[in-house]
This record gives structure tokens, C-alpha cells and sequence, in this order.
């Protein structure tokens, strides 16, 4: 009984440290935004938000291709479409919670252990050796003792407050490439931006890196979102079973455990954000679950679902809606397929509709990704012709500013050394000169993007312009978010039959450009 007991107070709360950790050993690259959770002992763990821009809507979700073109690896990482969303709200903005860093022997030890660790050096460590099951049995006493000890550190919503799991790939896969912080050719790329090279961002094999064991958290740089050792350092657990990939989707079988991301014995040649490797649960040596050095663990933050009684109507409701938009029940292959499913008298050919049915609404639905995805890029691309219309006016002014200078200066000059000023400001003004009709071009394509766009629901316009802006914000690009929103509403007024003259763009670029550099 006493060992119950006992063992029932520690997973509630392990004893109290003293004093609370250092930052520098559970934080050592602080962020205004990062989010911070207590730990049992007072240590602390550190999240970071990584942002799914999409469109509004209790379905929403953000597509995404994951994976790398590779035929010796294209049964595991070849290219798929999949989804992910953030369950967190901020700002308006919708979040995924992921730990900063890989959970350290200090962090594991206070939340896992019976006494309480004295925080050092040693213990920033990652904690390896963790088994599959070691590393949920941690998100499971850190969530009851979050619930117990801290719930109002938890983000939540509704009623609905944060738990602690471990990622899924998806989520995985979508922050250790930089999510929104990055362009897509950056996305699909083998890794993540490394503007200083992989030796500063990633613990790898060698003696040039990692030579052989795993490194302090948080030592190197971090990834576009904040992230810290994502890929090298020590390989991390995500929550589901392994699958094959079947040319493009997950293969029906399950597998053993993944663990992601290479680790410091994974060759530099072989890092990638695709990497996704398969262990056995259990040892086959002696049935024991699986530790190894190479292996450890990150935490990241879920929430159910169902955040209230009111969910499963709004999903309902959003579910109707999306079918509507894809056809008129009067010509929705759908709608006939229910009507003879409903009309058959023979099981067979009722689970053959069936099937047929789900099939359709699965094609359906990946379409009407592909016209998202193909309205986001139009409105992307109108933005950057205008920001060149922009950049092209503002070079002009600067340029008829220098020639006007050149040409006070002349008099005063003397005529021998006159010559290379009067070239110069003869060059300036053919440039000046040819403006006009470069910018008349730029207009001419902005205008047309405009129009294509225009094809789509205003409503869809609305809400695919949201996410742009919110990508072109996550990426910095200043005035870009502005001009999406431009573009998006042209295109509206366009569908309903109001496409802008020229003149009256320009005059709106224009203006938005003035009012960003006002704001500078």
C-alpha cells in the first residue's frame, strides 16, 4: 500500500527543486513568442508556434506535399499530399504547438524520476535511450500533471484545454521544413534554408560535427520557425506507426515505430527533412522495448476535436457546404449514385455503390484542393507584378532625381569634364524614357492575373487571399500581404463585372507603397 501511495504522489508531483532552472539550460536562444510550459522540480519546457495558414471553416486544413523524389527511397519518402492544421488560435492565426527543443535528461528526469534533478550542463543533454512507450509515458504524466498543477499555462479553446503528445509525421515533416516561414521551392527542398551551411544548424557524423555523441539542445542555429535541431543531434519518435508509401499515399500496412530526422551518427550526406526511419517496439534480442542512444523525443501540444457540444453541428453544417459548392445536386454524380445505392435491392451492389461513392467525393475533394491551390498562386503572383510596378515607379523617381542633379550641375562644370555627366544623363533618361512601357506591361499581366482569378467564388477568393497574406507575413515580406489583398479584391470586383482601368491600379499600387514607406 505504501508503494501505491507513494507511487500515486510522484506522478502528481515529484519533490520541488529549490530554486527554478536556469534559462540557459532549457532555453538557450529565448523568443518573444515562444511559449512556455512549468515542469514538476520548477524546470520549464519551451514551445514554439508554428503557424497553418488556411482558409476559415470547422473543416479547414492546410495541404501540403511532403516527402522527396528519390527511386532509393521512393517505397518510404516518395512525394504525397497530405494536411495538416493548427488546433491553437492567436492573433487569428491558426498555430500548431511544437517543442523547441528535444527534451533534455533534466526535463525527462523531472517529470519521470523520483528525486528531483539538480539542473546542470550535463543535463541539457537530449534524453535518448528512450523507448517508443518511455516517450508517451512521459506525455502522459506531463499532461496529468500540467492538468493538475498548471492548467491555466495550457493554451486551449473553448473549453478545451492542451494536452501533451508526440507529433504526428505530418506536423513533423511540416516544421522541420519552415512551414509558412519559407517559399515553396524552399519547402520542397532537401532541407530547410542553412544560409551559413548544415554544420551550423545540424549535429551530423564526423569529426566535424557531431564526432559521435549527442550535442547540448539549442547549441546550433535554429530552422526559419525557431525550431532547434530538427534534423541531426538525436533522432525523434513521432506518434503513429510506420507506413510503406505507395507511389503517393500511405501503404494500408502497419508497421513498427518512426523515429525522424537523423541523428549524430547520420551522415551528412544523408540528412534530409524526408528522412523518416522504421524500428521494431521491442528489442528482438531479448522482447524488451526498444532504447537506443541515437533516439530520443519532442513534445508537441493537441486538443480534442470536439471542443464543445456545438462542434459536431458546425462540422455538419461545414460538411453540407463543401459538398454544395462542388455541384448542383441536380448534377452531382453523387446525388445519383445515393439515389441507386438507396434504390438496390442486393447487399453486393449496395457496397459496390458505396464504395464508388466514397471514391468520387475523395476525387472531388482533392479537385477542389487543386483549385485553391491554383487561386492561392494567381493571387501570389498578381501581388509580386505589382510590387514590380511599384519598385519600377519608385526607381524612376530616384533616377529623374539624379538626372536633375546632373543636369544643375553642368553649367558649373567645366566643359572638359563635361562629357561622362552629360552621357550619364543621357542614359537616364532613355531608361526614364522606357519605363512607361515596361510598367504598362507589368499592368497589362496584373490585370490579366486579376481576370483568371476573378473566375473563382468571391468567397473562396476572400478566404484563399487570407492565407497568402498570412504566408507573405510569416515570410516577411512587407508590403507582398498588402498587395495580395489588393489583388484579391479586384478580382472580386472583377467577377462581378468591374475589372480597373490601368491608371486606376497603378494609382492603388502606388498608394499602398507610399503608405508602407510612411510606416518604415
Amino acid at each position: 500500500m505504501r508503494r501505491a501511495i507513494l507511487a500515486l504522489a510522484l506522478l502528481a508531483a515529484p519533490a520541488a527543486a529549490q530554486t527554478p532552472w536556469p534559462e540557459a539550460l532549457w532555453n538557450p536562444a529565448p523568443l518573444p513568442d515562444d511559449l512556455v510550459l512549468p515542469l514538476p522540480c520548477h524546470g520549464r519546457i519551451a514551445l514554439r508556434p508554428v503557424p497553418t495558414p488556411m482558409e476559415p471553416g470547422p473543416l479547414a486544413d492546410r495541404a501540403v506535399t511532403l516527402g522527396e523524389a528519390d527511386p532509393a527511397t521512393g517505397y518510404a519518402e516518395f512525394p504525397r499530399r497530405a494536411h495538416v492544421a493548427g488546433a491553437f488560435e492567436r492573433g487569428g492565426q491558426r498555430l500548431i504547438y511544437l517543442g523547441k527543443y528535444e527534451v533534455t535528461r533534466d526535463q525527462y528526469a523531472a517529470v519521470t524520476a523520483e528525486r528531483c534533478p539538480a539542473p546542470s550542463e550535463a543535463g541539457r543533454l537530449p534524453a535518448a535511450e528512450l523507448s517508443w512507450f518511455d516517450a508517451v509515458a512521459f506525455t502522459a504524466r506531463l499532461s496529468t500533471w500540467l492538468a493538475g498543477n498548471a492548467a491555466d499555462a495550457l493554451p486551449g479553446r473553448g473549453r478545451a484545454r492542451a494536452f501533451v503528445r508526440l507529433p504526428t509525421e505530418e506536423e513533423w515533416e511540416y516544421a522541420a521544413r519552415g512551414g509558412a516561414a519559407v517559399g515553396e521551392a524552399a519547402f520542397a527542398a532537401r532541407t530547410p534554408p542553412m544560409p551559413d551551411g548544415m554544420a551550423a544548424h545540424v549535429w551530423f557524423a564526423g569529426p566535424d560535427s557531431a564526432d559521435g555523441r549527442a550535442r547540448p539542445i539549442g547549441s546550433l542555429r535554429p530552422n526559419p520557425l525557431g525550431l532547434h535541431d530538427m534534423l541531426g543531434n538525436v533522432a525523434e519518435w513521432v506518434l503513429e506507426p510506420y507506413r510503406l508509401n505507395r507511389v503517393g499515399r500511405p501503404h494500408g500496412l502497419p508497421g513498427g515505430v518512426v523515429a525522424r530526422g537523423g541523428h549524430f551518427q547520420t551522415d551528412a550526406s544523408s540528412i534530409r527533412s524526408a528522412l523518416r526511419e522504421e524500428y521494431p517496439p521491442f528489442s528482438p534480442r531479448d522482447g524488451a522495448p526498444l532504447r537506443l542512444r541515437t533516439i530520443g523525443m519532442r513534445i508537441a501540444l493537441g486538443l480534442v476535436v470536439t471542443v464543445d457540444d456545438a462542434a459536431p453541428e458546425a462540422f455538419r453544417a461545414a460538411f453540407a457546404e463543401e459538398a454544395r459548392l462542388r455541384a448542383a445536386a441536380a448534377e452531382d454524380p453523387e446525388a445519383l449514385l445515393a439515389r441507386l445505392r438507396a434504390e438496390a435491392a442486393e447487399p453486393a451492389l449496395r457496397d459496390g455503390l458505396a464504395r464508388l461513392e466514397t471514391e468520387l467525393r475523395t476525387a472531388a475533394g482533392r479537385t477542389r484542393e487543386r483549385e485553391r491551390a491554383a487561386l492561392r498562386a494567381q493571387i501570389a503572383a498578381a501581388a509580386a507584378l505589382a510590387r514590380q510596378v511599384a519598385v519600377a515607379r519608385g526607381n524612376d523617381a530616384v533616377l529623374a532625381a539624379v538626372r536633375g542633379l546632373l543636369d544643375g550641375v553642368q553649367p558649373v562644370v567645366p566643359e572638359a569634364a563635361r562629357a561622362p555627366i552629360v552621357d550619364t544623363s543621357r542614359a537616364l533618361a532613355g531608361h526614364l524614357a522606357e519605363t512607361p512601357a515596361s510598367v504598362a506591361q507589368l499592368l497589362d499581366a496584373y490585370l490579366r492575373a486579376v481576370r483568371q482569378g476573378a473566375l473563382a467564388e468571391p468567397a473562396l477568393i476572400e478566404a484563399e487571399a487570407r492565407v497568402v497574406a498570412e504566408e507573405m507575413r510569416a515570410r516577411r515580406l512587407g508590403i507582398m500581404a498588402e498587395l495580395a489583398a489588393l489583388a484579391a479584391r479586384q478580382m472580386r470586383e472583377a467577377g462581378a463585372g468591374r475589372l480597373p482601368a490601368a491608371a486606376e491600379t497603378e494609382a492603388a499600387i502606388l498608394a499602398l507603397a507610399r503608405a508602407a514607406q510612411s510606416r518604415r
